[in-house]
Parts: structure tokens; C-alpha cells; sequence
């Protein structure tokens, strides 16, 4: 009985790296090829974040804005800064001299810690989103 659960612990962790494995050569891949130095999903985080900052500065700096509102705008731009931070480690740093795609190397040192950087992104996402939600519902609200 033990035997076979030792089985299947094994062909769990198996299974698990080589999940690892695909996610971590397909990141690597695709930061190699990629002219921007990032993974396409961050430059959709640092365009959505940039423009969250945006809206949240404008909001604060309404003067029709309640003050629960501004704070919760404030909160975002907070997040926004943190998630554009935590994006702006992973991008490629290119050579001085020139402007060519990144080395296989620090393509998959890049791949690696976007991978393990990701449950921090997620939640600062998840976060954001919250967030997002109650500007909204706030906006609404005060339409109505």
C-alpha cells in the first residue's frame, strides 16, 4: 500500500516538473525573441497600470471626488507603483553597445524569475482589481 503511494507521489512531482519545465522554457523562448526585453503579458500589466495611475490621479485630484473615493483612488495608484516595479525587475537589461535580442542566458534568468515572481504579480493584480471594482461601484453611485 505504501509502495503505491510513493508511486504517485513520484508521478505527481514528475508531472509537476515537467509543467515547470514547459512554463519556464516557454517564457524563456519567448523573452528571447522578444525586441522589448519583457513577456508580452507584462507590457499589457505596464500599459494597464500606467493608465490605472492616470485615472487614479485624475480622480484624487477632482474636486467633485468624496473623500472615500480619493482614498481608494489613492490606493490604487499605490498598487499600480508597486505592480510596475515589480514588472520593471523582469525587463531585459540590453548591452550598451548594442540594441540586439537578449543572450539564451539571461533569457531564461529572466524567464525563471518571472516565474517565481508571479504569485507576488498575481496579487498585486487581484488587489488592483478590488480596487478597480469599488471606483466603479463609487462612480455609480454617484451618477445616480
Amino acid at each position: 500500500m505504501a509502495e503505491g503511494l510513493a508511486a504517485i507521489a513520484l508521478a505527481g512531482n514528475i508531472i509537476q516538473f515537467i509543467s515547470f519545465s514547459f512554463v519556464l522554457v516557454s517564457k524563456t523562448k519567448e523573452l528571447h525573441q522578444s525586441v522589448s526585453g519583457t513577456l508580452s503579458e507584462n507590457v499589457d500589466l505596464e500599459i494597464i497600470s500606467q493608465d490605472i495611475r492616470t485615472l487614479s490621479n485624475s480622480i484624487t485630484a477632482s474636486a467633485r471626488s468624496t473623500r472615500r473615493l480619493s482614498e481608494i483612488a489613492h490606493r490604487c495608484d499605490t498598487i499600480a507603483e508597486e505592480l510596475l516595479d515589480a514588472i520593471s525587475k523582469l525587463h531585459h537589461k540590453h548591452g550598451p553597445r548594442t540594441g540586439s535580442l537578449p543572450k539564451r542566458w539571461q533569457s531564461f534568468r529572466r524567464a525563471l524569475e518571472s516565474v517565481w515572481g508571479k504569485a507576488h504579480i498575481e496579487e498585486l493584480k487581484a488587489r488592483l482589481g478590488a480596487l478597480r471594482d469599488q471606483v466603479a461601484m463609487h462612480l455609480v453611485s454617484d451618477t445616480k
